[in-house]
């Protein structure tokens, strides 16, 4: 669980949010959740459903919680609401487990150079499920 207000640096209308500064923040959420079950890990799928306008200078609580797990698939969700406990968003996401050389073989540790192209080192092995299978 976080409280977070967003600022005029988040401005997509006058007033309101940008829904990608919503989204970036729940994913920064749900980034800190897979350390639950002991492994970091990489962001696969982000859905959010928009309720209603999120305001700038209004506090917000977003609680977010792992609902399962299945091989290297953690699944998180999470809500969005005011303090009246008015919920203004929903969003579920699918993360995927990585060792910490991950971040390595991607310029995450380094801090050099520019990111390398990512490998496919976060796809589906054939050992998951058909569910939520990357596509392309």
């Amino acid at each position: 669980m976080a409280d977070h207000v967003f600022d005029e640096r988040h401005v997509g209308a006058p007033g309101v949010v940008h829904g990608g500064a919503v989204a970036t923040v729940l994913d920064d959420l749900f980034g800190f959740l897979p350390y639950l079950v002991g492994t970091p890990a990489v962001t696969r799928q982000l859905t959010v459903d928009y309720l209603s306008p999120v305001l700038v200078g209004v506090t917000y609580r977003i609680e977010a919680t792992v609902t399962s797990r299945e091989d290297r698939k953690v699944f998180v969700v999470a809500t969005v609401s005011d303090l009246d406990e008015r919920t203004v968003a929903t969003s579920s996401a699918v993360f995927i487990t990585v060792d910490v050389e991950h971040f390595a073989r991607h310029g995450g540790v380094s801090g050099g150079g520019p990111t390398p192209p990512v490998t496919d080192d976060h796809r589906d092995t054939g050992r998951e499920s058909a569910v939520g299978q990357q596509r392309g």
